[in-house]
């Protein structure tokens, strides 16, 4: 029997596999995050990028599912050699990202200077009617640093996320947020709708990533002209508790540090077809991040198996998706 055969028919062996792999996954994040706190920031960042190429030259797998994905979404408009231009500079920007937050402690002190915003008082208009917010994003630029900054000026934040499988890894990241004012809630967790709750009743914001084809409860929207299976949460919630909804999106400098653009919020329609809703919010929210890609391709994660799974074949949501329910006071 191969290897390959033997790996499929066999769970635990595939668990154990898991289990390693998990556990390497978490070592190198530790080194990954040590190793820059050992010179300054700037010499950090040149040393990221050095990093980012390797990781491209050695990560064989993982660049032909980026390269192959971006073909997908921009064959059409690029050539291979800007193409793979692109994938090698999203690997610079992950492990840049990775940098940045190991030295956030020493970021932080002119955090005002690193980070520059665009669009602030689209964030002061849905927070002066009282009713906190969604904000909406992908894995583009440096996500966390994005909650980051808007937890250290004096929002509440909650960054929607699932549950690593390496428990130490994830608290890594629960941590680090923590540090920095974020409150991670675990869509798995019993206690997500009351956490939810408590973040809208202080005129909050909750993050969520929607641009990844996860085992979330999804709706299938076009995205670069291909349906793609995308969470339906943000939706769901938006419209069911009428709030509104605010793209925001990190973008390096070509200086340094970073700037967020938040766009206009987009309000939930009430057609009386809640299913409908759903889906045509959720495909503005795919327009959007399309665009954004499109003009910052070179920072997103492109090796994510985005179109992995075929369409949903209808909207049947109401027992799957958790934040679609009534949140009582």
């Amino acid at each position: 029997m191969s290897l390959r055969r033997l790996y499929k028919s066999s769970p635990r062996l595939r668990r154990a596999i898991r289990r390693r792999k998990n556990a390497a996954t978490f070592w190198i994040a530790r080194l990954a995050l040590w190793l820059p706190r050992q010179v300054g920031l700037e010499h950090a960042l040149a040393w990221s990028d050095r990093v980012g190429d390797l990781a491209f030259s050695l990560m064989h797998q993982t660049r032909r599912l980026a390269l192959e994905h971006i073909e997908v979404a921009l064959g059409d408009e690029l050539s291979p050699a800007a193409r793979e231009q692109i994938v090698r500079a999203s690997f610079r920007n992950i492990a840049r990202s990775f940098c940045e937050l190991a030295k956030f402690d020493e970021i932080r002190p002119r955090l005002e200077e690193y980070v520059e915003v665009e669009g602030w008082q689209n964030i002061d208009g849905v927070r002066e009617a009282g009713r906190g917010a969604i904000a909406i994003t992908g894995h583009i630029g440096n996500w966390e640093i994005l909650a980051a900054y808007f937890a250290l000026r004096g929002i509440p934040v909650g960054a929607v996320a699932r549950r690593i499988h390496e428990p130490r890894l994830n608290q890594l990241i629960v941590d680090f947020r923590a540090r920095q004012g974020v409150e991670t809630i675990l869509r798995e967790s019993p206690g997500a709708s009351r956490q939810i709750l408590n973040i809208l009743k202080n005129r909050g914001v909750l993050a969520m990533l929607i641009d990844q084809d996860t085992k979330a409860p999804s709706v299938s929207v076009p995205f670069f002209g291909r349906q793609a299976r995308t969470p339906a949460a943000a939706a769901a919630l938006a419209i069911r508790r009428n709030l509104p909804v605010v793209p925001i999106f990190a973008q390096r400098r070509p200086q340094g540090g970073h700037r967020l653009i938040v766009l206009s919020p987009i309000y939930p329609p009430h057609t009386g077809d809640r299913r409908r809703d759903i889906l045509e919010m959720t495909g503005v929210f795919n327009r959007v991040l399309e665009e954004r890609v499109r003009k910052n391709p070179a920072e997103w994660v492109w090796w994510h198996r985005r179109w992995r799974r075929a369409p949903v074949p209808n909207l049947d949501l109401d027992p799957e998706i958790k934040y679609s329910n009534p949140i009582q006071p």
